[in-house]
Formats: C-alpha cells, sequence, structure tokens
C-alpha cells in the first residue's frame, strides 16, 4: 500500500519581540504556529526537528544564512504588515525558485503520467493539474494543504478563481477514474484509494504525481 503524505497545515515558526499581535493575526484555518522565539538564535537548534513551512519575523537585518543548511529550509516573511498574507506570498516565492530551472523537466513528467492515466488534455482540470504537480514537486513532504496556498497561485496563472481550479481538478479526476487506464491508476495510487470513493481527492493525486515527478527529475541530475 502506497503511503500518501497527509495534508498538513502550514507550519509557522514565530520569531518576534512582541508576539502577540503576529499570533492573533495568524489564528486563522490551515495556518499552525509550531514555535514563538524573541530572536533568530534561540530558533536556530530548534527548526530541524520543527521543520516549519515559513518563518515569520517583525523585523529585517537578522543574518540567516544558517538557514540555507536545514535540511528543509523554511520560507520567510519579514517585518509582515498582513502575516496571514505575508505567509502565502512566502510559500510562493521558493516554489517559482524551487521549480525555475528545472520546470520544463516536471511539466514533461506531469504531462506524461496524466496521459498515462488516460486524462484527455481537452478536460479543463488537465493544465491545473500538470502545472500543480510540477509546482508542488519542488517543495519538501510535507506539503501544507494546497487549497490554502496552492489554488490561489494555480489561478492566478490560469486566470481562474480559486473555486474554479479546484472544481475542475476533481471534475478532470472524476472522468479520467471513470473511462481512464484502469493498470496506471492502480499502478499509480494501488489501495492507497479509498475504496468506498473509488476515486483519489485533489490533494492525494497531486501529492502522488508530485512524489513521482520529484524522484524522477531527482534521478535526472
Amino acid at each position: 500500500m502506497i503511503q500518501l503524505p497527509p495534508s498538513f497545515e502550514i507550519r509557522i515558526a514565530l520569531c518576534a519581540s512582541a508576539p502577540l499581535p503576529l499570533l492573533a493575526a495568524l489564528d486563522r484555518t490551515g495556518l499552525a504556529v509550531c514555535d514563538v522565539q524573541g530572536d533568530p538564535e534561540a530558533l536556530r537548534g530548534r527548526l530541524a526537528s520543527l521543520q516549519p513551512h515559513v518563518l515569520v519575523m517583525d523585523q529585517a537585518g537578522a543574518d540567516l544564512s544558517w538557514l540555507s543548511a536545514l535540511p528543509c529550509p523554511p520560507r520567510v516573511a519579514l517585518s509582515p504588515d498582513d502575516p496571514a498574507e505575508a505567509v502565502r506570498a512566502a510559500m510562493a516565492v521558493p516554489l517559482a525558485a524551487a521549480a525555475e530551472a528545472s520546470l520544463p523537466a516536471r511539466l514533461e513528467a506531469a504531462q506524461m503520467l496524466l496521459d498515462q492515466l488516460g486524462m484527455s488534455r481537452k478536460l479543463g482540470g488537465f493544465a491545473a493539474l500538470r502545472l500543480g504537480a510540477a509546482w508542488l514537486s519542488a517543495l519538501p513532504c510535507p506539503h501544507p494543504p494546497v487549497q490554502y496556498w496552492l489554488y490561489p497561485l494555480l489561478g492566478e496563472a490560469l486566470a481562474l478563481s480559486p473555486a474554479a481550479v479546484e472544481r475542475r481538478i476533481r471534475s478532470a479526476i472524476e472522468s479520467t477514474w471513470l473511462s481512464g487506464s484502469w493498470e496506471a491508476q492502480n499502478a499509480l495510487l494501488g489501495a492507497s484509494v479509498h475504496p468506498n470513493r473509488g476515486k483519489p481527492t485533489n490533494s492525494e493525486l497531486l501529492s502522488r504525481l508530485a512524489e513521482i515527478i520529484a524522484n524522477r527529475v531527482q534521478t535526472r541530475n
């Protein structure tokens, strides 16, 4: 049975001299503050085990060069006026940076996988799944919930609302799991799909595609 990475909240390490206002602003669904410290040095020995997705700081100028030595460096949001929006923006920056050089290879791998599943390229969700899986493959696991940050980013790229992105992907999956290649679907997801649903969720398929794409790109390099 293939173990798919579950949906996680966006984990945030907060570094602030006055954390209470930031904590209140970050008290939203999909966000989870996993540690609060007054200065970056206090976090230095903790980030490797905490593995937050984003480091939110209330002031610029600190030496953060040591972050690059971490196995999964967090994205950094500095001096945010709107901390929750800064977290979303910070998630987008390394996504583009990490995927830019290898994006053609990631897109090619995503398209090949969707073709193998029997997904029609005419379906509205094909382009969203192809780009979303390519982008997601550039981020370390575990992935934060796609609905919070990936759907808005795909919406901006494809001139769609986040809700429209979600619907198109869901519709493409439903159509493909009815008429696509059962052999390829079973090989890709196997027993990881809930038997009562009979098809993967958007997050399940995106995460599994991203995992395969990341392995293929890494193998090429």
